[in-house]
């Protein structure tokens, strides 16, 4: 009986463990660039040169199926996403409408990385979050790529912040 017991207890922490979200709610800045050298991180920003610290804080929640929006605090009620809707190479800015992403965890060295994929495939491909422009002098912009596209950013972290 005891054996039964705690093997249902481990099971239930394991099933727990697997439903846990990747990331919990909250505010966060996305960014990527070296853990060992972060003056060359870049944020992502809710704004057009948008220095303001917080265009650059972006609320997670987390809703059903594993799928997470992404909210600018900064401007309240603007979402990641793009209005042309999701297609290869369309620049992600903000919109009014709530866009669903799937963040995957990265395995490797350093801090824990994060891929954002849309939810859904897009003409039989896993549309995802990528950076078109890893110059650090010149600017970049934020877009959607095939997953598995070669010489794009395509892992962010995401650094919890208090508001």
């Amino acid at each position: 009986m005891r054996q039964a017991i705690l093997t249902l207890v481990t099971l239930l922490v394991m099933a727990q463990a697997v439903l846990a979200a990747v990331l919990e709610d909250g505010d966060y800045r996305i960014y990527y660039g070296s853990h060992r050298a972060p003056r060359n991180n870049r944020y992502f920003t809710g704004e057009f040169g948008g220095n303001n610290s917080t265009a650059q804080i972006w609320r997670l929640r987390n809703n059903k199926k594993d799928q997470v929006t992404i909210e600018s605090v900064g401007s309240p009620g603007n979402y990641m996403g793009i209005n042309t809707g999701p297609r290869p190479g369309a620049y992600l800015g903000v919109l009014q409408t709530p866009v669903r992403y799937v963040l995957t965890k990265k395995t490797g060295g350093g801090p824990p990385r994060y891929e954002i994929a849309y939810y859904k495939k897009v003409k039989g491909k896993t549309l995802i979050v990528g950076v078109n422009n890893v110059d650090q002098e010149e600017p970049y912009y934020v877009e959607y790529i095939v997953q598995g596209t070669e010489g794009r950013i395509s892992s962010f972290k995401f650094a919890r912040v208090d508001v």
